[in-house]
């Protein structure tokens, strides 16, 4: 994780989710604070910052809409994923070595966005909108390729936005 091109804020919110410190509603309760009844993207399930990464259905569509151009649509979770860090690894291990530091910046972009759409839906009072969670990934992964993530490029070419391949 830590090798990957990707901003260090982004890396250090995706080690706070590995070691499951995100103020999600799960910790909120623990704390005897206000917290949604539910996951604000598929309203659901409890949330968790696991579930809103990986096994959530407004995740997976994501994750599909960006993997299967790719033909890594195999990679995608589970609904019954548990762990964003289990799903990475298990994911990262399939991929071929020379494609593994572009793997790990496309992971972390895509639980960036996923988290920023997220708060989104919870402070800003906005709808979770897919095609709009998948042009923010498209838009910063340009941005990421222009700051250096040279190893992203690869990945991000194609994203699939409502059925259609858009060409970064």
């Amino acid at each position: 994780m830590w090798k990957a091109w990707a901003p260090n804020k982004c890396k250090i919110f995706v080690w706070i989710v590995i070691h499951n410190r995100c103020w999600t509603a799960d910790h909120l309760q623990r704390r005897g604070l206000p917290h949604p009844d539910h996951c604000p993207l598929c309203d659901q399930e409890d949330e968790t910052a696991q579930h809103i990464l990986t096994s959530c259905v407004f995740a997976r569509q994501f994750w599909f809409s960006i993997l299967d151009p790719l033909n890594l649509s195999g990679l995608i979770s589970t609904r019954h994923s548990n762990s964003f860090a289990e799903w990475w690894r298990k994911s990262w291990r399939k991929v071929r070595k020379q494609d593994k530091k572009g793997f790990n910046s496309l992971v972390i972009l895509g639980a960036w966005i996923l988290w920023k759409h997220r708060n989104s839906c919870v402070f800003d009072g906005s709808a979770p909108n897919l095609q709009a969670a998948l042009q923010s990934f498209k838009d910063e992964s340009h941005l990421w390729q222009v700051r250096g993530a040279r190893a992203l490029l690869p990945w991000a070419l194609g994203v699939s936005i409502d059925g259609f391949l858009v060409r970064s």
